[in-house]
């Protein structure tokens, strides 16, 4: 190689290894913002999953306590106050049991107290079930928009929480 070829070799190299570092931290970004943006829609997933899970498993307790105790006791005429809490309880327990540990703690994180929230569904169920037809299209109607508010309201949770992990940055100062 002659001396100018090797001058200029020489005058590239220290260009091009800045263009890779510069480069290569271009790409680690690009990386992080996109590892975080696929984490975030993760997230809302499992709270969507964790939040139908939970309204099934509501739905099923309440069902099956109706069917093996509260059902036998009002067609004997013996569904009273203490047998209408006992049923609530009983459906209470057979939700916590059917969700098992993990959704239950996930979906406290989710509704911030999940015990009044079970609770509420518990009681929702119950209404629906002694719903007329009529009127269980209006409720399904608003359960649904509730579902959907909460959803949302979930997502919103996830993403200011997620925001506020962020450091923010130093603000810029002006001459003056």
């Amino acid at each position: 190689m002659n001396e100018t070829m090797q001058q200029i070799v020489n005058a590239c190299v220290p260009v091009l290894c800045l263009l890779i570092t510069a480069g290569g931290a271009y790409l680690v970004a690009l990386l992080k913002k996109r590892t975080a943006q696929i984490e975030k829609e993760l997230d809302n997933e499992t709270a969507a999953k964790y939040m139908n899970m939970a309204a099934d498993a509501v739905a099923q307790a309440v069902t099956y306590t109706a069917q093996t105790f509260t059902d036998a006791l009002k067609a004997e005429g013996k569904f009273t106050k203490e047998k209408q809490i006992e049923a609530f309880n009983k459906a209470k327990d057979k939700t916590l049991e059917i969700l098992g540990d993990a959704a239950v703690n996930a979906l406290g994180e989710i509704y911030g107290d999940f015990d009044t929230w079970v609770e509420t569904k518990i009681e929702q169920v119950c209404r629906e079930i002694k719903t007329p037809e009529a009127d269980k299209t209006a409720a399904t109607t608003a359960a649904a928009t509730a579902a959907s508010v909460a959803t949302t309201i979930a997502a919103t949770a996830v993403q200011q929480i997620a925001a506020e992990a962020v450091p923010a940055a130093a603000p810029e100062t002006t001459a003056e």
